[in-house]
């Protein structure tokens, strides 16, 4: 049903007039009871379609809520979201992924929540993501990389979600290395990859991203200080699935690039709108901390990081913290 569903509204949404019964199961080759039926099935969920009799059936507004319907008809990509599961509420959609992962769920697979129970970050760190609010949502995938290539995965991913806020709201969306988005220095977005090995290899990728989109600022708890959405620095009530399916067309973009041409072939915007890049920082990585100057992203999406000795390190993982 969820097909013919989403075949139906793609029609509607394509279509200049009014369509018949007649001209939808012509069109979603269905018959006229099955397309009555997805109608009513769509109406329930929130969509506002128009009937007029004698005319037929006219969509009007997509619903506010996530469904795989939905992102299915907004969506352009190749194979990225071939598979959609959504869910009112879960734990983690990194947790559902990884799931789906072990029981060989097609590359592409996303998981998309209203809410999560207990949303990840990096580092241990929970993720307020609360319904109604933002874009909770884990990507499968199964790339032919080696391990240390499969990290600059997270480095595609932030890139792909900054390009996306500037192009869609003309928010100055940059990347704090390795993988938060931020915007005047407050978090708009934070990413989460963990991946599935066999020694060497890797089985496959899960990539968890939360971006703040309706949130308003008594939105956060109090303890979140440093936090910030789309709606609070565009002053626009985005639409989260139109949202979603922009990001998800942008990351299948910069994630073939990475496949297909390496690092190399992102690595020079990525370097573009690198925060830390030519400031003072701190990395605390475990019970490390190193102190520097950060120069520069490798090939290998390493941060180089020059201290106060006028030793170079390469670093590839760990918190970093701008010293003022």
């Amino acid at each position: 049903m969820a097909d013919l569903e989403a075949d139906l509204v793609i029609a509607l949404r394509r279509a200049m007039h009014y369509l018949t019964r007649d001209d939808l199961a012509r069109i979603c080759n269905a018959d006229p009871v099955q397309i009555c039926e997805a109608v009513s099935s769509l109406l329930e969920r929130g969509y506002r379609i128009e009937e007029i009799p004698g005319e037929g059936y006219r969509l009007i507004d997509l619903p506010e809520i996530i469904d795989d319907v939905s992102i299915k008809t907004l969506l352009r990509a190749e194979f990225i979201g071939r598979e959609i599961l959504t869910f009112r509420s879960v734990t983690s959609t990194n947790d559902v992924a990884f799931a789906l992962g072990r029981s060989g769920a097609i590359n592409g697979t996303v998981v998309v929540a209203d809410e999560q129970k207990r949303g990840r970050g990096r580092l241990g760190r929970s993720w307020h993501s609360p319904a109604g609010c933002g874009l909770w949502f884990s990507i499968l995938l199964r790339p032919d990389l080696s391990l240390p290539d499969s990290s600059t995965i997270s480095l595609a991913s932030a890139l792909a979600v900054a390009e996306t806020l500037v192009e869609e709201f003309g928010i100055r969306a940059e990347i704090k290395w390795p993988n938060d988005v931020v915007v005047n220095g407050r978090k708009i977005c934070g990413i989460l990859t963990e991946a599935e090995c066999v020694g060497e290899r890797v089985e496959f990728v899960v990539v968890g991203i939360g971006i703040n989109v309706l949130n308003t600022k008594d939105d956060f708890p109090p303890e979140i200080t440093s936090a910030t959405s789309v709606m609070i620095e565009s002053g626009v009530r985005a639409s989260r699935g139109r949202l979603l399916s922009r990001v998800l067309e942008k990351f299948e973009r910069e994630y073939m690039r990475l496949c297909n041409d390496g690092f190399s072939s992102i690595r020079p915007r990525l370097i573009g709108i690198t925060t830390v890049l030519g400031k003072m920082v701190r990395i605390r990585s475990g019970s490390k901390e190193i102190e520097g100057m950060a120069l520069d992203i490798d090939h290998s999406g390493s941060l180089l990081v020059r201290t106060e000795n006028g030793v170079t390190l390469r670093i590839t993982v760990g918190e970093v913290v701008r010293v003022e």
